[in-house]
């Protein structure tokens, strides 16, 4: 399990790509879209186990570590940059996705702020959501607008179908045009207006196997 942000470029320089893109040249089996940390500057942002940043009053984070466990933190919990930098050593926490809310949490499915201040908490949207069922054993969830049919998803029903699922974690990720699932370089879902967005940053799943061998 690893994250991609901008490939070729620094945190933060704000060049964006598109997921496919960025999967095929990850060599990913399937991915899904991240938490486009480009385009928000709230929450805490872990990256190759380092802070970049770091706001986490408004978020919930989760922190992927190097067993790849889920592990999150809720907004206002972690008040202090150095004491997060010791959280990230303590847990070797590798990256850090900060949109949310957490939606499942030791196996119970959570009661959702509907006026969490991202994701549109309330209204029916196209979502993205990972979670964890067991060790390194993980769902990647996309629920999309698609031809015909408009109702997609609120915050409280994501975190249902999470739950419904097994999940014992499960956290939200961005969604709307940015919500999209990938599998061998190519969107398995119905992307909102049938466009792929750029976006900053994906989470995926990769063979070490050379193309040419699988």
């Amino acid at each position: 399990m690893g994250s991609e942000m901008c490939i070729r470029d620094s945190y933060s320089t704000g060049v964006r790509y598109y997921a496919t893109d960025m999967a095929k040249e990850c060599n990913a089996v399937v991915a899904i879209n991240g938490d486009f940390y480009d385009y928000r500057r709230i929450g805490i942002t872990v990256y190759q186990r380092e802070l970049y940043r770091f706001a986490p009053d408004r978020l919930d984070s989760c922190h992927i570590t190097s067993t790849g466990d889920l592990l999150f933190s809720y907004a206002g919990e972690l008040t202090d940059a150095e004491f997060t930098r010791q959280f990230i050593t303590d847990n070797d926490v590798v990256f850090t996705l900060s949109f949310g809310p957490v939606l499942v949490d030791n196996g119970e499915l959570l009661s959702i702020d509907n006026s969490y201040p991202v994701g549109e908490g309330s209204h029916t949207y196209s979502r993205s959501a990972v979670g964890q069922l067991g060790e390194l054993h993980y769902l990647l969830m996309t629920v999309n607008y698609a031809d015909g049919y408009t109702t997609t998803a609120r915050l409280d029903q994501m975190g249902r179908f999470m739950y419904i699922k097994g999940c014992q974690k499960a956290y939200e990720l961005d969604g709307g045009q940015t919500s999209i699932l990938i599998m061998n370089g190519e969107a398995i879902n119905h992307v909102d207006w049938g466009n792929e967005r750029t976006m900053s940053d994906i989470i995926y799943f990769a063979t070490a196997i050379p193309e040419d061998e699988q």
